[in-house]
């Protein structure tokens, strides 16, 4: 089990929706709280509205950039202490066919979406280790690494690279004293399309792809999503899923792909015994 008393948690995208309400829900079990967000005035507005100095504070974080990190971190370690607990959080989305959305598109998308792990993992896990303290990663994925949908395409597949990210940083943390969750919601009520627009490079201001017509807003309340990450935390859990509604079709797909794995093409040949362990939970 994770306690989070007097551990220091830090939070990309944590100036709303699913971050800061992790933020709020980690707060109230004791821990002090790194709120990084791009847009560093409403970070303050929410660290302001979370508690006191000594408990949580804003910086200013720009996901792509692996330096911006590391400036990120020092910071937060000289206001709370070590850092513990790493939430890599922030996250767009660029909507549109295939056959329209631009390199350009896809290569920020993914620059958000799965690169800034890799830039928050460099930036943080050697000291993480190096100290030998209880300490535990939560990458935020989504449902649809598992359940695709039309025109979401670099969105989707930047979200099912994160899932064998997380799955590769927990066959590597094997034997260490850090745990590693990825988080993988359906439809949230946050503000993740509006941001994302807010937050694009000059250069795809004026791209557009096919308009989706499905509002976030319609989706389920931050603070369910962010109590079902920390309980997860806590009980050292992989997969986190808050919406079991996607359980048929993720089960539909997992049956189809087991139906197509039961005759081997040669029966003679067998894979080497070392790449076959069973997963751990």
């Amino acid at each position: 089990m994770l306690d989070f008393r007097d551990k220091v948690v830090f939070i990309s995208g944590g100036a709303g929706g699913i971050g800061s309400a992790i933020a709020r829900e980690l707060l109230q079990q004791g821990a002090r709280v790194a709120l990084a967000d791009i847009d560093l005035e409403r970070a303050r507005v929410v660290a302001a509205e979370l508690g006191n100095s000594d408990q949580v504070i804003a910086l200013q974080l720009d996901v792509t950039d692996p330096t911006s990190w590391v400036g990120a971190r020092d910071e937060a370690e000289r206001a709370l202490g070590p850092c513990d607990i790493l939430c890599s959080n922030a996250g767009v989305s660029f909507t549109g066919t295939l056959e329209e959305i631009t390199v350009e598109a896809w290569r920020w998308v993914y620059d958000v979406n799965l690169f800034a792990s890799l830039h928050a993992v460099q930036a943080f896990l050697p000291g993480m280790k190096a100290r030998g303290r209880q300490g535990h990663v939560l990458l935020v994925a989504s449902i649809t690494a598992l359940h695709a949908f039309a025109t979401q395409g670099a969105y989707t597949s930047s979200k099912a690279a994160l899932v064998n990210f997380a799955k590769v940083l927990q066959l590597e943390l094997a034997g260490t004293f850090i745990g590693v969750s990825v988080l993988c919601p359906g439809v949230v009520a946050t503000q993740i399309r509006a941001n994302a627009l807010h937050a694009r490079p000059d250069a795809l201001r004026h791209e557009d792809g096919v308009a989706t017509h499905l509002s976030t807003q319609m989706g389920m309340a931050p603070e369910h999503v962010a109590r079902a990450a920390v309980t997860g935390m806590r009980q050292q859990q992989f997969y986190l899923f808050p919406h079991a509604d996607y359980r048929p079709s993720v089960a539909a797909d997992c049956e189809a792909m087991l139906a197509a794995m039961q005759v081997s093409a040669d029966p003679e040949y067998h894979e080497p015994v070392q790449l076959l362990n069973l997963p751990s939970r």
